[in-house]
Parts: C-alpha cells; structure tokens; sequence
C-alpha cells in the first residue's frame, strides 16, 4: 500500500496527481497494484527492456534464443492466468550466474546461468520463477514501496517516455531493486509458484532443487552470487529444504514428469563460457566454450580431467559444473559438461540415445 508520511502536504498532492490518475495510472482496467495498472507494468517493463538489452547485450545464437523462449512460452501456455496477454524471454551475454524478471512480462537469464544447469527441467525452474515474480506482480510492488515518492513526482515524465531522463531514472531505479532480489517471502513463494507451473507443463520438479544445490555450491566456489541469495533472502539450506518437500509432495501427485537433461544439454553445446560479465569490455578474458563429452566405462571425473582437458586437478571443477558432489563420479553413458578453451568449431548437433532422461 501507499502511504503518506506528511498529511499536511496531502491536499496538494491530491490536487497535482488526480488529473495524472485519470489520464495516466488509472486506466479503465482494473488495477493490480495500488497505482499501477496492468498496462502501465508492461510499458514500465518494455521501457526498461531496452535499457537491459543496451546494458547487457543478446547473445548471439538464435537457436539458443529460440529454446528459451520455446521453453517459456510452454510454461505461460499452462498457467491458469496469464495476466499479460504477451511474455518475452531473451538470453543475455552476461558471464553473471542470474535471471531476473521486469514487470509486464520481460524475463531475462544470462549464458552464465545457462552454463551450471543441467537439464530442461532446471531450466524450466528457473524462468517458472521469474515468471511467478511477473504473475505476483513482486516487481511493481517493490517499485511502489521503493521509489512510489518519485513516480508521484515525475509521473508525467513516465507517461511521456520522450523525456529520456527522467524515464531513465525510472527505469534504472526500477532494475537496482529487483537485482537486489524481492524479500524472504517473495522468493519463497516464487519458489513454489514456479516448480507448480513447471511440473503442470510436464517437468520434473527436482529441477528446481538440483538447481538451488547447484547454485550454492558455485556460490561457495566461484564467490559470484545470485541476486536471489541476497542476505535479505531465506537461508540458501532452508530454500532449498523447503523446495525439497514441496518436490516429493508435487511429484506424488503427478505422473510421467521429465527432466530433459541430453535435450538440454545438446542446445548448450557450444555456448561460450564465461568472459565478459556486462556490455562492452577492454579486458581481456581467455575465450572458453563448452563441450559435451558421453562418458565411457572405466571413466572417472579425473581421468576425464587428463585426458579430456590435460590437467587432472580439474576434477571437482568438472563434477561441480555438473551439478554432482565432489565425492560422486560419472555414470557410463551420461552426458556431461566440459569447459573447453578457444572457440567452438564443430557440430552442435548431438545423437541422443534418450531422447527425455
């Protein structure tokens, strides 16, 4: 809700905001959060697309791109509201391990996400709860709680996005605080929301707490964090024993589930790997892609470290790309991740022998 803090200036805020609440916040359609309309989330949102796609860049595979929409795109064909009439989903070439979402239906997840799941399910997952962020309208909320004072005050610059200033401090305001996450009981119930919609279209709901475990143990290695494992967010160990009882419950209820992970891997095959975390850079970053490798009998997660990569001291960081313990090893017949250097320069097709493990 919205609250003023001075009653003495309220007659005055009245008298400046009602002409802009008649032409610009109330619209004939229902509101779904105090002074923001459905259609003002999406032109809050697709203003602030543009700023995303300028800061982040798309990364340039189209197949890629046309998997992760196609991905979501079946998980909003299968919820029972959709609120928006239109979602967009974009791959963005950002080393950062994140995917976030704006208000009006604009999902975003970056190569390096892309990079440490392992099948469609987790995939799946993850663009089910950032389409939950959308569907709980947790991005307009937060925007109202955070910068309400200063839509009040240049509200009729966001009706007029031509001015470009102004629209920009909107906007930029808008994307610092959803990145920094949305709160305890929001991403809990993202959580949830989003492994429903998932399991409704068919996934695996293990995907999203293979996911969450993965997450942690890349967090712990690598030092990069999700923007949802900020510190005002649950505790990573709770999140992820709470996704864990939620997944066996759902998972009683519902048949033949799948989690796709030869699919997914296949459409991954290729994709850089790390570099550049934003935009343009003049550092230099060693160039890296990734590979698929079947594993054979006899293998382990070292002896494919040296034969595969030269150095058997890669071992865990091949197990923890995986999204396996350090003490587990590979399974003869799998498919697994390697990150190889230079660019890749064969086939990206694979023969899958399963076509949905």
């Amino acid at each position: 809700m919205f609250y003023f803090r001075n009653l003495k200036i309220l007659p005055f805020v009245v008298l400046i905001f009602l002409p802009l609440g008649i032409l610009f916040l109330f619209p004939q359609s229902s509101l779904a959060v105090p002074f923001i309309s459905l259609e003002k989330e999406v032109s809050l949102g697709k203003g602030a697309d543009k700023q995303i796609v300028q800061q982040y860049g798309i990364y340039q595979d189209k197949p890629l791109q046309l998997y992760v929409n196609q991905v979501g795109q079946k998980l909003v064909s299968n919820l029972s509201d959709k609120i928006f009439r239109r979602y967009f989903f974009k791959l963005v070439d950002s080393s950062e391990i994140n995917a976030f979402a704006l208000p009006g239906g604009y999902v975003y997840v970056t190569r390096g996400l892309l990079a440490m799941l392992n099948s469609e399910a987790e995939l799946a997952g993850v663009l089910g709860h950032e389409i939950a962020h959308v569907t709980l309208h947790h991005g307009a909320k937060l925007m109202v709680r955070s910068i309400g004072a200063q839509i009040l005050s240049i509200g009729a610059a966001i009706a007029n996005p031509k001015n470009a200033g102004q629209w920009l401090l909107v906007s930029s305001a808008m994307f610092q605080q959803i990145n920094l996450g949305y709160g305890r009981e929001a991403e809990l119930e993202s959580d949830a929301q989003g492994m429903l919609t998932s399991t409704e279209s068919g996934y695996h709901p293990v995907g999203i707490v293979n996911f969450l475990k993965n997450l942690r143990r890349q967090e712990i290695m690598t030092g990069q964090s999700y923007h949802s494992f900020q510190a005002s967010h649950p505790d990573t160990k709770d999140r992820v024993i709470k996704a864990g009882l939620l997944a066996a419950s759902v998972q009683r209820r519902n048949g033949d589930l799948v989690l796709k992970r030869e699919v997914y891997l296949s459409k991954i095959k290729g994709m850089v790997y790390g570099g550049k975390l934003r935009g343009k850079t003049k550092k230099n970053y060693t160039t890296q892609y990734i590979d698929v490798y079947r594993v054979q009998k006899g293998d382990t997660f070292q002896s494919i470290a040296e034969k595969e990569l030269g150095d058997s001291k890669l071992d865990l960081d091949i197990s923890v790309l995986n999204g396996r313990k350090e003490s587990s090893q590979p399974i003869p017949g799998e498919l697994i991740k390697l990150i190889r250097d230079g660019t890749y320069q064969g086939d990206k097709s694979l023969k899958l022998q399963i076509q949905n493990p």
